[in-house]
């Protein structure tokens, strides 16, 4: 018997309607979020991050079950992903969750479908024809031992304590280039370092620069006619879609109390999150937006991977190499130019 997974919507419709096979299913874009080497661990730090209850929790968790269960099988397993970043990332945590079941022989194939934006980074949607799963079938392309270990390490390596860039610097090389670019992408989650200044992350300044004094659900920002706006829709929401706009307004709106950088009313609590609520700048924010952070802590904590962005125990900021890349330390450490 052979166990078919994917992570892709468009593959899994086109594999039920062209092969009528039963195909395992996870929906989750990992391209935010914490991930965790121990699948048990990650389902829940899954579950956690979106703040998962009662049925939606229960099906998420039911799904990612079937997952577990097919990489502890003695089955043979082909797993059906996608050029794009989120379905490549967790093609890789089940070659790492395999291997921790079949250390020698995994017994895993690949087939790849879909016509992936050349970055990777996509809204999750590829063009898939029913036919193409019938041709995918016959190639699918059986995975070596090496293989497999390669991306099960890349799998921990995302999951590990420290940022990708911590490490790996700006160092494109062929052999870790992918890593170099999922690196990046985590980058723009943490904040940043300027000399001694401490700003905002990438994607908490295009938020901010977004807001102001008036009252915006997140829908308003999303749409904000501005350069932040475009780019968080056309940059940004390709990536990690809306709803991270949504809880990542919240957070702030939630982080410290009075002393919070927003403050939210309700505002169409019976509607999808970008409506649930409006935001706008306090005293706080407005000197946030305009001079930087105080300190690291003003920020609310963002799981990102296995480590965590405006971390007060773990304050890792984004620093120039001093050569135009991007690397991560912790704060207070001097920076790579600077380094004896």
């Amino acid at each position: 018997m052979t166990i078919h997974i994917t992570t892709n919507e468009d593959i899994r419709k086109a594999i039920r309607r062209k092969l009528r096979l039963p195909v395992r299913f996870v929906r989750d874009n990992v391209l935010e979020g914490p991930c965790a080497s121990d699948p048990e661990d990650h389902c829940e730090r899954r579950c956690d991050y979106w703040n998962l209850r009662g049925r939606e929790r229960a099906q998420l968790r039911s799904s990612f079950d079937d997952l577990i269960s097919a990489v502890k099988s003695r089955q043979r397993i082909v797993v059906w992903t996608s050029g794009l970043w989120r379905d490549r990332l967790m093609l890789w945590a089940l070659c790492a969750w395999r291997l921790r079941n079949r250390p020698e022989h995994p017994d895993i194939d690949i087939v790849v479908l879909g016509d992936a934006p050349e970055d990777g980074f996509g809204r999750g949607f590829v063009h898939v024809k029913p036919a193409d799963a019938r041709r995918g079938l016959d190639e699918a392309r059986a995975q070596s031992l090496t293989r497999v270990r390669h991306m099960a390490r890349s799998w921990r390596k995302l999951c590990g304590r420290s940022p990708v860039l911590a490490t790996e610097g700006g160092r494109a090389d062929r052999v870790r280039k992918d890593l170099v670019e999922l690196g990046t992408h985590q980058a723009a989650f943490f904040p940043r370092l300027d000399g001694s200044a401490l700003t905002l992350s990438w994607v908490d300044e295009l938020l901010f620069a977004c807001l102001d004094k008036d009252w915006m659900t997140p829908v308003d920002v999303f749409v904000h006619n501005s350069s932040a706006g475009e780019e968080l829709r056309n940059g940004w929401g390709t990536r990690i879609g809306d709803i991270f706009l949504a809880m990542r307004l919240r957070q702030w709106a939630e982080h410290r109390g009075a002393e919070a950088a927003l403050e939210s009313v309700p505002y169409r609590t019976d509607r999808a999150p970008m409506l649930e609520a409006r935001y706008r700048l306090t005293a706080v924010g407005d000197e946030i937006k305009r001079h930087g952070l105080a300190e690291i802590a003003q920020g609310p904590p963002l799981p990102v991977w296995g480590v965590t962005a405006y971390d007060p125990g773990a304050p890792w900021v984004v620093v120039d190499d001093g050569a135009g890349q991007k690397r991560l330390q912790r704060l207070g450490e001097p920076a790579a130019q600077d380094a004896g």
